[in-house]
């Protein structure tokens, strides 16, 4: 029988062969280093991109995409290398743990622990921007909401790029545009959510972000919410948008025309636009 370690793997293995990452680009003018936060979970690595001639004006803090079950990959090291050589910002990757061998609480737990280090440590810059891809978007969601619970620091904005933000319902009954499938099926994303959270809770916003209630976010920060047409994933995303609103909270949303899930890092349709509104908003 294969155990979800073994069917994690293949995945994993799977997407490594038909990824192969985008070629580096000229990397002089950009110092990358890797800092170890210990955390409960762990030692979790966090990838620091530094302006190599320049001081850092800013600090961002980015979670990749992973369906909760992929590794940090070359897409994830270019898109930090972007944010840091056109903002001039110190950019802080977080390489999260995963699951199946990391569930629920334990990726998020790690994550605002990691937040809550790394804004600590780079206080002299100012609250961090974090965005949030995909699973690393509700990752972000969670470690907001923490903060605001245990009465500890949040970012000056945060960024959810085509979030995971209802685990509730089930993939088969969400709507799936034309292509959807063929970047994630129902079957794969219905693992992704049982190796995630196998005890199967709902009702949990730190889970499922789109349960989350007013009196929950309130004070939540400024978000821009970017989404794609052909995403499974963007009815979920943009109900929580409204979320925000009826909260009285900041929201921005944007969604991209034509293209699919992941579509900001792969670079496709719309990708560049994306980016440059992601830059704006950074910087505004």
């Amino acid at each position: 029988m294969t155990t979800p370690h073994d069917f994690a793997q293949q995945l994993r293995q799977q997407q490594a062969a038909k990824r192969p990452g985008p070629t580096p680009q000229d990397g002089a003018s950009e110092q990358v280093t890797t800092l170890t936060i210990p955390t409960s979970v762990g030692a979790v690595p966090v990838y620091r991109h530094q302006p190599h001639f320049v001081p850092a004006q800013r600090v961002i803090i980015n979670l990749h995409g992973s369906g909760f079950i992929f590794p940090h990959n070359a897409y994830d090291d270019l898109f930090a290398k972007q944010l840091c050589l056109s903002t001039q910002a110190l950019v802080l990757d977080v390489d999260y743990p995963l699951a199946p061998e990391h569930p629920f609480p334990q990726p998020l737990q790690a994550t605002y622990q990691v937040i809550q280090a790394l804004q600590a440590q780079y206080h002299s810059l100012g609250a961090p921007t974090i965005i949030g891809h995909s699973a690393g978007g509700n990752l972000a969601i969670g470690t907001q909401l923490l903060a605001q619970r245990h009465n500890q620091p949040k970012a000056d904005r945060v960024i959810l790029d085509y979030p995971a933000l209802d685990l509730d319902t089930k993939p088969a009954d969400k709507p799936f545009p034309a292509g959807a499938r063929a970047i994630i099926s129902p079957e794969l994303a219905e693992t992704f959510n049982a190796y995630y959270r196998p005890s199967g809770e709902t009702g949990n916003p730190l889970i499922s972000p789109v349960t989350a209630t007013s009196t929950d976010l309130h004070g939540f920060p400024p978000t821009f919410i970017l989404t794609a047409d052909h995403d499974s994933l963007m009815p979920e995303a943009e109900s929580f948008g409204q979320s925000l609103i009826a909260a009285g909270c900041t929201v921005t949303l944007h969604r991209y025309q034509n293209v699919h899930h992941g579509f900001t890092l792969n670079g496709e349709g719309q990708a560049d636009q994306a980016l440059r509104d992601i830059l704006a908003y950074i910087q505004a």
